[in-house]
């Protein structure tokens, strides 16, 4: 039998065909780097953005801040008296209740502070914080935890604040990027 001898024109036209210029391989590089492209700048430039973060205001002047501290002053006097209310009236029902007691002679204990039984009383509902982006109910907790509960609050908040609750949440600059401030000072405001 004899050999072939090598190379033959049909072994190099299959040789030379996948380095041509119209070779499907090229065409498959060619439509990968697209697609790859494609997903770059899809990423890129589509990529959600806070707008409310980017085009905060800068707080303007002193006043700005000073209305804010006399909001949350406000805001917080109203739950003092609120509280102090609802301590006031449950004295009066302690006291009537006494009074009652030592009238009517000497009776059980247990009659005596059954009668004294107060009724819980409602204090102002926080506001619900996971209204605003970035805050969830583990967060939120975190916050409570804190003494913060209201949108008056966070409005409020001065650098510092901010620093100081960055720092002990671990929040590595959301405050800011998610514009907390602006958010919670739009809430206090409705």
């Amino acid at each position: 039998m004899d050999k072939p001898a090598f190379p033959t024109a049909d072994t190099e036209k299959m040789l030379r065909l996948p380095m041509g210029a119209l070779s499907p391989l090229w065409l498959m590089f060619a439509g990968a780097a697209t697609v790859g492209a494609a997903w770059y700048w899809s990423r890129t430039f589509f990529k959600p953005t806070n707008l409310e973060a980017l085009f905060e205001a800068p707080r303007a002047a002193a006043g700005t801040t000073e209305e804010l501290v006399e909001a949350f002053v406000e805001a917080e006097l109203e739950l003092v008296e609120a509280e102090v209310e609802a301590v006031e009236a449950a004295l009066e029902t302690v006291a009537e209740t006494v009074d009652e007691a030592v009238e009517a002679g000497p009776e059980p204990v247990a009659e005596v502070f059954a009668a004294m039984a107060l009724e819980p009383v409602a204090l102002p509902e926080p506001d619900d914080l996971t209204v605003l982006t970035g805050i969830g109910p583990k967060l939120a907790a975190a916050l409570a935890e804190r003494g913060v509960t209201r949108f008056a609050q966070i409005a409020a908040w001065t650098e510092d604040d901010i620093a100081g609750f960055d720092k002990d949440l671990k929040l590595m600059g959301r405050i800011g990027r998610e514009a907390w401030i602006a958010q919670a000072r739009r809430h206090a405001d409705a």
